[in-house]
């Protein structure tokens, strides 16, 4: 019977060389599947909450949460490793990422994100069908906006998640860009409104406009009015490939928009944002960039993966857009990294 693997046969008087390396990375990829159903897990258990309330030792979480010492044990070790936790003569203690992204009361708590992709199949089968197929699959091969238009429930679930992961950003795009000028802004598919919430608390003179589907407009406004922004910051129920943009507006942001899109969508997009903006006006967009030889960052060519796994997209590099913007007619483009790995690219219309 033949066999698929290869048999190495090796004299006794042989020597065997040691490989010319060793094998962490592959033992770092492999533990890695470890990683994030981890973490989810310590979330639902309320590990974090409970570490807030008061550091405590590895007994005193067993008896808290009801687990045995083994499994608080390897629970307690990985997020210390990960770096989430840190232990102090014997007490564990809430790090400084964790106290502002895993708390639940924190404006910047992941919990959406975490909830919404923790029972997402991430299997050798799934990716490889994607791979092979070049469409996204993650929403069992459904359009994923199509199905937020029908499952208001899935809509809310999306949006929470976006939100999650997205403020925390939104909040340094605030502080880094460079919207001078800028009276009024009009957010494309600004999902939660969280980048027009952090835009109307750091420029107070700023009007903003969230342009979404109408499930999503709704959302959105919940959002505006936790922060009392009602007044500043309104939503326009659109298709935004078929219907008509607004004018009025001297600058249009997109956040993690184009790529959900080939180039020949972005390049609608883009299109759409000269026609509608006025002589002077910018275009703004914000992206996890990769870098020109598209070989990194890891996080970029990973988000790249997750893309092709549920959208039409990928992750850009600098070049990549700055073309399609030129090609638009968008002038002045310059680049401005704003928090963690992203970067905000902006042109202006001459």
């Amino acid at each position: 019977m033949e066999s698929n693997s290869k048999t190495h046969s090796v004299s006794r008087t042989q020597h065997l060389k040691l490989p010319t390396c060793d094998d962490k990375l592959v033992w770092d990829v492999w533990m890695s599947v470890y990683h994030f159903p981890t973490l989810t897990v310590a979330d639902d258990v309320g590990l974090f909450p409970l570490l807030e309330r008061a550091p405590a030792t590895a007994e005193e979480v067993a008896q808290s949460l009801s687990l045995g010492p083994r499994a608080v044990e390897s629970l307690l070790g990985v997020m210390t490793s990960l770096g989430f936790l840190v232990q102090r003569q014997g007490r564990f203690y809430l790090t400084d990422v964790t106290r502002n992204f895993l708390l639940p009361e924190s404006p910047y708590y992941w919990g959406g994100m975490l909830q919404l992709t923790r029972d997402i199949p991430f299997t050798r089968l799934a990716i490889r069908e994607a791979l092979k197929r070049d469409k996204p699959i993650g929403y069992e091969g459904k359009d994923v906006w199509e199905t937020h238009q029908v499952d208001s429930e899935q809509a809310k679930v999306f949006t929470r998640a976006m939100h999650s992961h997205s403020f925390p950003a939104a909040t340094g795009l605030a502080e880094q860009g460079d919207f001078s000028g800028v009276k009024r802004l009009l957010d494309v598919a600004g999902g939660s409104g969280c980048f027009c919430i952090a835009l109307a608390l750091r420029y107070p003179e700023m009007q903003f406009t969230v342009m979404e589907l109408p499930v999503v407009c709704k959302l959105a406004e919940e959002y505006i009015a936790d922060y009392g922004l009602q007044d500043r910051i309104n939503t326009l129920a659109a298709d935004i490939f078929n219907d008509a943009w607004p004018a009025g507006y001297d600058a249009i942001f997109f956040s993690n928009i184009f790529h959900d899109w080939d180039r020949k969508r972005c390049l609608h997009l883009a299109r759409s944002s000269y026609e509608a903006l006025p002589p002077g006006g910018r275009i703004y967009l914000h992206e996890m960039l990769l870098e020109d030889t598209k070989d990194g960052p890891l996080p970029a060519t990973l988000f790249s993966m997750n893309m092709m796994f549920f959208t039409e997209g990928k992750q850009f590099t600098a070049g990549e857009l700055g073309e399609l913007l030129r090609e638009c007619g968008f002038q002045d483009l310059a680049i401005t990294p704003t928090y963690g790995y992203y970067s905000l690219i902006s042109g202006r219309k001459p």
